[in-house]
């Protein structure tokens, strides 16, 4: 009865390891799964002054999130990142970090400034435009998400709605 009690143990936390990384579903709905080489885009600040490509991003690794200023969550998630940007990732070169709003609903460019003004965020924030080509482009279908593109354009981690702290590189 013991070794039966012990087998049953082992197979509960063999499976508990394997159901414990398991994925979004709704990741498989996306335009790049894990693993995928991400196309080049073009992407420009809020101000319209700075334009970012992820081929000149080459070489670094690239955090892509989509967000809006109405969200409860994207409101939640940008109050955590901003400390975080400021204490630990404002000042490195390895890492960019493209904050993405736009015609989200209600959002506009006005509104996305005085959130950000509202907020005393100090990221950059950037604007995927009237065409939402850049949501498009990866297929979102939920906000917030963030997708962690690395050296070499290789798609290597993604969170859909969940928050940026549940991503690997976060943790």
């Amino acid at each position: 009865m013991k070794k039966l009690f012990k087998l049953l143990v082992l197979v509960f936390i063999i499976f508990s390891f394997g159901f414990a990384e398991e994925r979004d579903p709704r990741e498989q709905k996306l335009t790049y799964l894990l693993g995928e080489k991400v196309d080049d885009f073009e992407l420009k600040s809020l101000d319209g002054i700075k334009t970012v490509t992820l081929e000149e991003l080459r070489g670094k690794k690239v955090f892509l999130n989509f967000t809006t200023t109405w969200c409860p969550d994207c409101i939640e998630e940008k109050l955590i990142f901003n400390k975080e940007y400021e204490e630990k990732y404002k000042n490195r070169d390895d890492i960019v970090f493209l904050i993405v709003f736009g015609p989200y609903r209600s959002d506009d460019k006005q509104k996305v400034a005085e959130y950000m003004k509202k907020n005393k965020f100090s990221f950059e924030p950037y604007y995927d435009g009237e065409e939402m080509q850049l949501y498009r482009q990866f297929g979102v279908i939920n906000i917030p998400t963030t997708f962690f593109i690395n050296e070499k354009g290789i798609l290597e981690d993604v969170n859909v709605e969940l928050g940026f702290k549940n991503m690997k590189y976060f943790k």
